[in-house]
């Protein structure tokens, strides 16, 4: 019993301070309005959950199952990145060395942090449930209020898919490796797996052909099967999450009286729980309980690029100083080290190849060559604007001549130079074929990525607000060729507008911040 007591209390302390954040706040926030969205009104030229040409009337088994999508399609991507960091706060704020002073377990503090993960979500998935009651009375088409129609597929789905989710958080912030930023993007990539094999095991018709954590192939099955007893036309992969083609306008409406939970979906969620579980205990085995906070670094010696960027750095400052009539020259070559400090040799290998990737490129192949290149110092750029809070120097920068117009200026500059010179293959390539109209797309994304990374440092103070906003962008923009690519001419006025948005939001953000230090 002191051990249950001992992880209830770790977890309720955990979830009270978190609870109190602005990012919780702001999650909530977006995830309430994301809901909205799900239901649109009458006449509106979109759809959010459509099978075919149909929607279900806006009862409330059709809202629990909307609903639903939204938590385990979209919030388990949000949700991550707001759970994750319970374990390396404590780091930070030395905490977990009177943590490790006590008898409390490995197991119970992964455990508690894990209940602390799994509370924030649910917590965010009551304020949804709440939110699919009022948009059902709003849109007025069945206000007929059942339940039982809406929990239950957010206790069958929803729960064992946080539960999965809060101890993935946890077990990625034990592993030195995926703590940081590189987890971040890791987990960004199995989402988008696991999205994509739920939307497989959708269009496939059955509980799949693959094992579907989400549950959006179980959710979908339910809705076409109701359907088909109406229509038996309805195709097995017609069902779309978000369609904004006019095709709200042409939607007809169908029945539909709630899920039948068979046996094989209650397997297959106990199965998510059951791995979530086992993830917890594999945290707590690799778990070092803090012993490494303290640890003191060996000395390096300094590697081959270190040695080359103080060469170049000694060689060129006094000429950028003459150049721009000042010592801004150097502030720019510092900044630009340090924004490519920790880069090792394969990262240069790396960027060398795409850079002649985007030499080579050709056509269609061309956006996707850029948005590669520049996704590949992700971790790089979402530093920006947050190295001196990471890094505790915020009382020697701040302080020096000038911080804000001169670092801030020269930090966005050095940005700029490093995306501009892992994109100027391409811009090589348009003036040696003569097609020069892609040039100023060029330009203005290799503006926009940084002021975005800073942007978002200066307003958030962590890393991961840029690494998951910039890996939306991208993956729906370059990767999937959408109006959002930003590697493209169309696209380049609104960036340009927002870049500048973005630049003055970085700036004012970066002040408030130099105020309050």
């Amino acid at each position: 019993m002191r051990q249950l007591a001992v992880v209830y209390q770790l977890a309720r302390a955990d979830f009270l301070e978190r609870a109190r954040t602005f990012q919780y706040l702001a999650t909530l926030a977006v995830t309430l309005w994301v809901g909205s969205l799900m239901v649109p009104p009458l006449g509106a030229k979109y759809t959010a959950f459509a099978i075919g040409v149909y929607r279900g009337v806006y009862n409330s088994a059709w809202m629990g199952i909307m609903f639903a999508i939204v938590m385990t399609c979209f919030l388990t991507l949000f949700g991550f990145y707001l759970v994750k960091g319970a374990v390396q706060r404590d780091r930070d704020t030395r905490v977990g060395e009177i943590i490790a002073s006590t008898s409390v377990g490995k197991f119970e503090y992964v455990l508690g942090k894990a209940l602390s993960n799994f509370a924030i979500l649910m917590s965010i998935a009551a304020a949804l449930l709440v939110d699919a009651v009022t948009m059902q009375l709003v849109r007025g088409e069945d206000r007929h209020i059942d339940l039982i129609g809406i929990l239950l597929p957010t206790v069958v789905f929803v729960v064992p898919v946080f539960a999965l989710i809060a101890a993935i958080a946890v077990l990625f912030e034990v592993l030195p490796l995926l703590r940081g930023g590189l987890g971040n993007v890791v987990y960004f990539f199995l989402w988008t797996a696991e999205l994509t094999n739920g939307a497989l095991s959708a269009k496939g018709g059955a509980l799949g052909s693959a094992f579907d954590s989400l549950g959006f192939g179980a959710i979908s099955l339910s809705a076409q099967q109701a359907l088909s007893r109406i229509d038996p036309r309805i195709k097995v992969d017609d069902v779309e999450v978000g369609t904004w083609e006019d095709k709200g306008l042409n939607t007809h409406t169908f029945l539909y009286h709630g899920m039948t939970i068979g046996g094989n979906v209650i397997l297959q969620r106990l199965f998510v729980l059951a791995i979530a579980f086992a993830l917890v205990a594999i945290a707590a085995l690799v778990f070092d309980r803090f012993a490494g906070t303290h640890r003191a670094r060996a000395a390096r010696k300094p590697g081959l690029f270190s040695n080359v960027s103080s060469n170049v750095g000694r060689t060129t400052q006094p000429i950028f100083d003459v150049v721009l009539g000042s010592s801004f020259g150097g502030l720019l070559l510092a900044e630009l080290r340090l924004l490519l400090k920790g880069a090792n040799f394969w990262w240069y290998a790396v960027s060398v190849g795409l850079w002649v990737f985007t030499l080579f490129a050709r056509g269609p192949i061309q956006s996707m060559a850029l948005g590669i290149a520049w996704i590949w110092p992700i971790l790089l750029f979402s530093q920006m604007g947050t190295r001196e809070t990471l890094h505790q120097t915020e009382q020697l920068v701040y302080p020096s001549l000038h911080p804000l117009r001169r670092q801030f200026t020269a930090q966005l500059c050095a940005g700029i130079v490093m995306t501009l010179l892992l994109g100027s293959g391409a811009i090589i390539h348009d003036l040696a074929t003569g097609g020069t109209s892609g040039i100023p797309a060029v330009l203005v994304a290799a503006v926009f990525i940084p002021t975005l990374a800073l942007a978002c440092g200066a307003l958030s103070g962590t890393t991961r607000l840029f690494e998951v906003v910039y890996l939306v962008l991208w993956y729906m923009g370059p990767m999937n060729a959408t109006p959002l690519d930003y590697t493209k001419m169309a696209a380049a006025v609104p960036y340009g507008v927002a870049t500048v948005l973005l630049a003055i939001l970085a700036f004012y953000s970066r002040g408030i911040r130099l105020a309050t230090a």
